[in-house]
C-alpha cells in the first residue's frame, strides 16, 4: 500500500466523520431532498470510478460516497489492495465535482453503510443488477429496510482490479489500431439515420462494444477510427451536413463514455453498377453516383483516415476491425486485419473473440 507520512493537504470539507453525515442526511431528508449512496473501494481513482459517481449524482439531489477502510478491502482484495490509504482514497473521491459528501466506513461490508445513514437511494453499477451473491442480496433487503431503494446506473464496467494486473503483467503496451463500423456497430441500426430530422432520438449506443473498446483502451495504446457507408446521400434521403452533424454528436456521447475516435470518415457515393441494377426501384442523385468509390470494403477510408492522424498501418502492432456486415469482414481481409463480429455479442462474447484470435 502506498502510504504518505504527512497528510496535511490531503482533507477536504466534503470528508465528513461518520455521526456528523448521519445528522447531515437527516437535515436534507427533511428538507424533501433525496440523497443518494455509493459505496466502496474506489482505490486508483480511474474515468469509470468518475462516469459512476456523476451517473449516481443525476439520480439524487445529494450524493455521499463511503469508502471502506483499508483493513476490509485487504480482507477482500489481497494483501496488496488497496493500493492508496483510505485517508487518500476519500481525498480522490471528494475532489469528484459530483460527489457531495464522503466518509470512511469502518465496516466490512456496504449493508452496515447502508443501515447507519439510511439513504433513498443505494446506488450500483449496472452489472450488479442481475448478481444474486449473497453480498448484493443483503444490500438490497438493507437499503429496503431502511426506507430505501437500490438503482443502478447504466455505464460500461470498468474495472481497478483489472488495471492493476495489467500494469503488474504489462510494461511495455502494443499498439493496437481498431476500425469501427457504425450503424449495427457502435450504435444500432436503425436504418438510414438521418432521414427522420429527430434523429438524435433513434440513436441507441451499443453498451457492449463501448465497454470492449474501454477495454482495449486500458490494455492498449489505441488508435480508433469510424468508417462508414452512407448510401442514404446517394438516395435524396439526407445531405452530408447531416451525416457530419450525426458523427460529431456521436463523438461527443462517445467522449462522454470515455472514448475518444481520432478519425470519423463517410462515403455518401454509391456505384453507376449498383444504381443500374436498382434504377427501376430508387431514384438516385446523380452527383453522388460514381464508376469507383470509396466505400467499404474498400480500404480507401482507413487509408484518408491514417493519413489525417499522421499514421501507417504499419505503425500498429494489431489492427482489428469491428463490424456487423459482409462488407466490415470483407474489408478486414483487404486490410489483411482481424474482423470481430459484434452482432447479436455480449462483452463478454466480444473480449473472448479478440482473446482467442
Amino acid at each position: 500500500m502506498i502510504k504518505i507520512s504527512n497528510l496535511e493537504g490531503y482533507d477536504s470539507d466534503k470528508i465528513v466523520p461518520y455521526k456528523e453525515a448521519i445528522k447531515i442526511i437527516r437535515g436534507f431528508k427533511f428538507r424533501g431532498k433525496k440523497v443518494g449512496l455509493c459505496h466502496g473501494a474506489f482505490d486508483l481513482l480511474h474515468p469509470g470510478h468518475v462516469r459512476h459517481f456523476e451517473s449516481a449524482r443525476k439520480l439524487c439531489d445529494v450524493l455521499f460516497v463511503s469508502i471502506t477502510k483499508d483493513k476490509f478491502v485487504s480482507l477482500r482484495k489481497g494483501s496488496n489492495r488497496p493500493v492508496y490509504t483510505d485517508r487518500i482514497r476519500a481525498y480522490m473521491s471528494a475532489a469528484v465535482r459530483f460527489v457531495d459528501y464522503v466518509v470512511i466506513t469502518d465496516f466490512r461490508t456496504g449493508v452496515e453503510a447502508i443501515t447507519a445513514l439510511k439513504p433513498d437511494f443505494y446506488i450500483k453499477g449496472p452489472d450488479f443488477a442481475d448478481k444474486m451473491t449473497a453480498g448484493i442480496i443483503a444490500e438490497r433487503n438493507a437499503i429496503k429496510s431502511a426506507g430505501g431503494k437500490i438503482v443502478y446506473t447504466s455505464d460500461p464496467k470498468f474495472s481497478t482490479t483489472e488495471v492493476v494486473e495489467y500494469i503488474s503483467r504489462n510494461p511495455e503496451r502494443k499498439s493496437l489500431l481498431v476500425i469501427l463500423d457504425r450503424d449495427g456497430t457502435l450504435i444500432e441500426d436503425k436504418g438510414f439515420l438521418g432521414r427522420n430530422s429527430e434523429w438524435k432520438t433513434d440513436i441507441k449506443l451499443k453498451n457492449d462494444v463501448i465497454e470492449f473498446i474501454l477495454f482495449l483502451q486500458s490494455n492498449y495504446n489505441t488508435s480508433k477510427m469510424v468508417i462508414t457507408n452512407q448510401s442514404g446521400v446517394a438516395r435524396w434521403y439526407f445531405d452530408c451536413k447531416t451525416v457530419e452533424e450525426i458523427n460529431k454528436h456521436l463523438d461527443e456521447l462517445m467522449r462522454k463514455h470515455g472514448v475518444s475516435i481520432d478519425n470519423w470518415q463517410y462515403c455518401p457515393y454509391v456505384d453507376s453498377k449498383y444504381t443500374n441494377s436498382k434504377k427501376e426501384e430508387i431514384k438516385f442523385n446523380p452527383l453522388f453516383v460514381k464508376d469507383n468509390t470509396k466505400r467499404k470494403p474498400n480500404a480507401e477510408m482507413v487509408n484518408d483516415g491514417l493519413e489525417a492522424i499522421g499514421r501507417k498501418l504499419d505503425d500498429f502492432d494489431i489492427v482489428i476491425v469491428l463490424g456487423d456486415k459482409d462488407e466490415d469482414m470483407k474489408l478486414a481481409e483487404n486490410l489483411n486485419a482481424r474482423f470481430i463480429s459484434v452482432s447479436n455479442k455480449s462483452f463478454e462474447d466480444i473480449a473472448e473473440e479478440f482473446s482467442n484470435g
